[in-house]
């Protein structure tokens, strides 16, 4: 059941392996997904497919832009609606979805800014470790899960573009 946790994971594995083009503001829209958000260039996008510890299918979406080694905006989502865990709370859920990434990246420290649990829960959060320094919020809408993922270079920090980019993200 863990597997659907590590979105973020594979978003980071896969976040410093390509740098994308010019910085043109673009809407990125899913229809499938239902919602959109505003990514500071065009998105590279692709699909994993995913299985749970349950023998449940499931496919990961991912958009993300990496306009230098400096810098990552991604958009990771999730029908969880097959496999939604019965025993957790949303609030528990959204706990152990950040707990989960930050680990996996090895984050020496987090710091949990925003929680939400009404219409469109979020838990929203900083990161840093070693090598990285981020801001990510994480939803879960619906059994959707949406993960709204920045990376940063410890010598740039978080700068005033993280907040522009998990801020536009919205449902459809």
């Amino acid at each position: 059941m863990k597997k659907f946790l590590l979105i973020p994971v594979l978003a980071t594995v896969t976040v410093f392996s390509s740098f994308t083009r010019a910085n043109e503001s673009e809407k990125y829209t899913s229809a499938e997904g239902h919602f959109s958000v505003t990514f500071p260039g065009k998105p590279d996008e692709s699909t994993q497919d995913e299985e749970t510890e349950e023998n449940t299918f499931y496919k990961i979406h991912l958009a993300q832009y990496a306009p230098s080694e400096n810098e990552v905006y991604m958009m990771a989502w999730a029908d969880l609606t097959n496999f939604f865990p019965k025993n957790k709370t949303v609030k528990q859920f959204l706990e152990d979805c950040r707990d989960n990434a930050t680990r996996n990246m090895r984050a020496l420290q987090v710091t949990t800014t925003a929680t939400e649990l009404g219409d469109k829960p979020y838990i929203e959060f900083t990161f840093a470790s070693d090598e990285a320094t981020g801001k990510d919020r994480i939803y879960l809408i619906n059994k959707f899960q949406y993960i709204i993922i920045t990376i940063f270079s410890l010598k740039t920090g978080i700068p005033p573009s993280a907040d522009k980019f998990i801020g536009s993200f919205a449902t459809m």
